[in-house]
């Protein structure tokens, strides 16, 4: 039995015309896990929008169970069932993990004036909370304050959230592509108990191989159309990349890979030097970092790994301004600076000495309200705003060009909200790479929720800089995305050094997972 059928679903964007959607179609089976593949833009978040009432149709039937349905709202893809898990979460951070599984439905005092007045009952939320998370599998703390919550931890609380609603049907839009490869296997893990239990899952991926790895069957899908439907068993990943990208383009990323080869025929400029840098832990939450000390070369890239909750996030934070270290010294181009508060290092990036790529494209990298334009020109005052001013015609011709260049699905007009979560990365990217090269890039998860296609152009960019003498610092929990672009690579493990080395053949996934796990430390 088919759970949902979706027949000729157009979805045009006006006044810009924009085909988000151009005659697509989808059968999934009821009691089975469905992956929707396609490259960034060939609308997959758009048609399960429709199917979960965040959008409507312009053209197009829907049915749910063999009924004839018309989902107008979120609220009656809920009576249908149906609930969907955002790539970027909607969460209250002031609210608890169980205010924010039960918020609309949360259980009263049982007592005629505390139903008036709106008092939860604490005790009774908590413990739906736990009786929920243990249904499905999940380990939640059901009184920790939502801000204080891993990404992992956030992912599971959205889902739960559909689940307290009593959801069939559940969306999941780009899920791994906020989680490390070890948080991914526990999701899939839990995925596959919550279809055990009789739930239909629909998975919006761009990762090929995780939809053959989770996925009963797939949808490809490209520029708005339905390629087809095949069944996992019957396919392969080669066929479905060849579906979905190409075959020129998978016989051209098919070179084998080689490792950076460091020049060692002079002695390179160290533009950043850390030394002795240590951050107290969060009250609530992750880790501290203990003694931490690097520097990256002119002309070269040191990437550093750690799983989450190990002090990736942390270093992030304190190397942008965002947190103070307790203690630790800076040198930048030869200079000392402090590294929070204070004029002189928050300069650095004004002046475009440093760049900076962050790993929440959301809070940190766009302003969604604002044109994709918009956010391009933000940080290009000199170039766009010389008199105070913005020079209309540059502008446009500045995002037109990156538009074309960089691959975005987009207009100069739309707003960024609109975008999928790669066409916002590579928008984020674009604005990076299209200006002078700084003489440090601070690069975290750079391909986060890119397609095949678009991370090879990232890292051609990357390599281009490093070529041309930028200094790169490579943040990511994409432990091939490390070994592929790094000459050096760092290791954190519960907040320490474990591997501080140079990128040789000794190094792969396997050695490197191993310090992630903080069995194996380099002296």
């Amino acid at each position: 039995m088919l759970a949902v059928r979706m027949q000729g679903i157009y979805r045009r964007y006006y006044p810009r015309g924009v085909h988000a959607n151009d005659g697509a179609s989808l059968e999934v089976e009821k009691g089975s896990i469905h992956a929707i593949v396609g490259e960034n833009g060939a609308g997959k978040t758009t048609l399960m929008k429709i199917l979960a009432g965040l959008d409507q149709p312009d053209e197009g039937n829907i049915e749910i169970e063999g009924k004839f349905v018309k989902i107008e709202s979120p609220s009656k893809a809920q009576a249908l069932g149906i609930g969907m898990v955002h790539q970027h979460f909607l969460m209250f951070d002031e609210l608890s993990a169980a205010e924010n599984i039960f918020f609309g439905i949360e259980p009263h005092r049982n007592n005629k004036v505390s139903k008036i007045a709106g008092i939860v009952d604490s005790q009774e939320l908590n413990a739906r909370t736990l009786q929920l998370a243990t249904e499905y599998g999940f380990a939640i703390d059901p009184s920790a304050p939502a801000a204080c919550l891993s990404i992992a931890a956030r992912q599971q609380i959205e889902i739960l959230r559909q689940l307290a609603r009593h959801t069939k049907i559940l969306i999941l839009d780009e899920p791994s592509s906020v989680l490390t490869e070890q948080e991914t296997k526990v999701l899939f893990e839990k995925l596959s108990e919550i279809k055990r239990l009789g739930h239909t899952i629909i998975l919006v991926t761009h990762k090929i191989h995780e939809a053959m790895q989770i996925a009963d069957r797939v949808t490809v899908m490209r520029g708005g159309k339905t390629v087809g439907t095949y069944d996992i068993s019957e396919t392969t990943l080669e066929e479905l990349t060849s579906l979905i990208m190409g075959k020129s383009f998978i016989e051209a990323t098919q070179k084998p890979i080689e490792k950076p080869q460091i020049k060692n025929t002079q002695k390179k400029t160290i533009v950043l030097h850390i030394d002795g840098l240590n951050v107290r832990r969060h009250q609530h939450y992750g880790v501290g970092l203990s003694d931490i000390s690097f520097e990256v070369h002119a002309g070269e890239i040191l990437g550093i790994s750690a799983l989450s909750g190990n002090g990736l996030d942390e270093l992030e934070d304190v190397l942008a301004g965002f947190r103070s270290p307790s203690s630790g010294t800076c040198t930048f181009d030869g200079h000392n600076v402090e590294l929070h508060n204070s004029r002189r290092y928050q300069s650095l990036f004004q002046k475009r000495l440093i760049a900076y790529l962050p790993s929440d494209r959301i809070r940190r990298g766009i302003a969604p309200s604002l044109s994709v334009r918009d956010n391009f020109i933000a940080l290009s005052r000199q170039d766009f705003f010389p008199k105070g001013w913005i020079l209309e015609n540059a502008a446009k011709q500045a995002i037109v060009n990156a538009i074309h260049s960089f691959e975005i699905n987009a207009l100069p007009d739309q707003p960024a909200r609109e975008l999928s979560g790669g066409n916002i990365q590579k928008l984020s990217i674009a604005r990076l790479f299209s200006r002078d090269l700084p003489k440090l890039f601070i690069l975290c998860e750079p391909t986060w929720s890119l397609d095949i296609r678009s991370a090879e152009h990232t890292y051609r960019r990357i390599r281009n800089a490093r070529e041309r003498g930028t200094a790169i610092l490579l943040l990511s929990s994409n432990i091939d995305e490390i070994l592929e672009l790094s000459d050096y690579v760092m290791v954190l493990s519960r907040g320490r050094r474990v591997l501080y080395q140079e990128n040789g053949n000794w190094l792969n996934r396997a050695v490197i997972g191993e310090y992630l796990l903080g069995n194996r430390i380099h002296e």
